[in-house]
């Protein structure tokens, strides 16, 4: 007869702390938030539909979120530094001998386009008319424009350390390609969009060469 194998040891399963299935139904909040805010919109958005997609009840959410206007401000905090990941990411893979600024401006652009980000655009938009909203958006996009400028003077840091105006051209060139995201919503496919990224692009050339 064959000698008996020893019996398989069963690894007890490890126990999670409370702070860490505490920060596991936060993430679960964020990432349904984001997901229905993409599929419905921010008008049909209910606080019921993002408890049932995160798993849990309407309850447990409010344990995490004041209000839905708080859940829907932490939820775009929580998409954007995915979003400049990417956008590092795909200036970052283009050829090196690619123009720097218009890789630049060409993956701001494709990053509006993605349907998070239009969604969030949704909610800027919306804050016009909607004071508790507006407040809990100031809270985050301050800090984002930040890391945006920091960012930009990552990808350009001779011009950042050299130029008076730089934090200024980044300003305008985020507002331009925005407000564009905003105007394409209507008409996606318009071309004066690609025209309009040629322009900044040559606008942001002449406004980052050396000084005399």
């Amino acid at each position: 007869m064959p000698p008996k194998s020893a019996p398989r040891k069963v690894e007890a399963p490890v126990r999670r702390t409370q702070a860490e299935r505490r920060e596991s139904t936060r993430r679960k909040l964020l990432d349904a938030t984001i997901e229905a805010l993409v599929e419905q919109g921010y008008a049909r958005l209910t606080t019921v539909e993002v408890a049932k997609r995160a798993g849990v009840s309407q309850g447990a959410l409010f344990t995490h979120f004041e209000t839905k206007e708080e859940l829907l401000a932490v939820a775009v905090e929580h998409l954007f530094p995915r979003l400049i990941q990417d956008f590092l990411a795909g200036v970052g893979a283009r050829p090196s001998g690619k123009d720097r600024v218009g890789a630049a401006v060409d993956m701001l652009w494709t990053a509006y386009q993605r349907p998070e980000l239009q969604a969030a655009i949704e909610l800027y938009v919306a804050a016009r008319t909607v004071p508790e909203l507006q407040k809990a958006l100031a809270v985050v996009d301050g800090p984002h424009r930040q890391n945006m400028h920091r960012v930009a003077r990552e990808l350009f840091p001779d011009v950042a350390a050299t130029h008076p105006d730089f934090d200024g051209v980044v300003e305008l060139a985020l507002d331009a390609v925005q407000g564009a995201a905003v105007g394409g919503a209507a008409r996606p496919a318009d071309p004066a969009h690609r025209r309009m990224l040629d322009t900044l692009a040559r606008f942001m050339r002449v406004a980052f060469a050396p000084k005399d």
